[in-house]
């Protein structure tokens, strides 16, 4: 197998989320948990009711955990970073570059991750 198609380990997946929770702390954006209330929203994201971050670091954060604590099969597309992208951009008060980069990084290794995992590919 060429190197640069090695399926990541879960551990490098699960250090990249561990890594966008400190960049959201780093940028000053770690919230207190939302409201029971708010996890109920049927919109995408939860924008009724959380902010992105909030959604990020209180939806994100701990679904994508454990579904690869328990080796959920996802889809093989992952772009959070687009979105964090555009809604970073309405946040001049906090410095999001650092934290956007991780969350690049982290789409590029959760889509070799689910990618080569849906291919069957060992």
């Amino acid at each position: 197998m060429h190197p640069e198609a090695e399926k990541p380990s879960t551990a490098e997946l699960l250090e990249r989320l561990r890594a966008i929770e400190h960049g959201l702390i780093t940028a000053g954006l770690d919230t207190p948990q939302p409201a029971i209330s708010a996890f109920r929203s049927t919109a995408p994201f939860c924008f009724d009711t959380m902010t992105f971050h909030e959604w990020l670091r209180w939806v994100f954060l701990p679904r994508m955990t454990q579904a690869v604590h328990d080796r959920v099969t996802l889809p093989a597309a992952c772009a959070i970073a687009p979105l964090a992208e555009y809604r970073f951009a309405e946040m001049q008060e906090h410095d999001t570059d650092a934290l956007l980069a991780l969350l690049v990084e982290f789409d590029v290794v959760a889509n070799r991750y689910f990618q080569i995992q849906e291919t069957g590919i060992p």
